[in-house]
């Protein structure tokens, strides 16, 4: 199916996983910081390229736990 490709990033993967992204990545961040700790830029930047990378792939993917790629 053609379309626009989607992801997600979440700190809840118990809820998150019941609606069935095509793409997500989750951390264990607090509530608000889903992308990243507050002036942690490096560690910010680390989720966000993570997640993007997952739009190169095709649909649906396995969600991706980023709590060791990004800590």
């Amino acid at each position: 199916m053609a379309g626009i490709a989607t992801t997600l990033t979440s700190w809840n993967a118990g809820v998150t996983r019941l609606t069935a992204p095509p793409r997500a990545t989750f951390t264990r961040l607090d509530r608000g910081a889903t992308l990243g700790r507050p002036h942690d830029f490096v560690q910010q930047r680390c989720v966000l390229d993570a997640t993007l990378d997952l739009l190169a792939q095709d649909a649906p993917l396995k969600p991706v736990n980023l709590n060791q790629i990004c800590p």
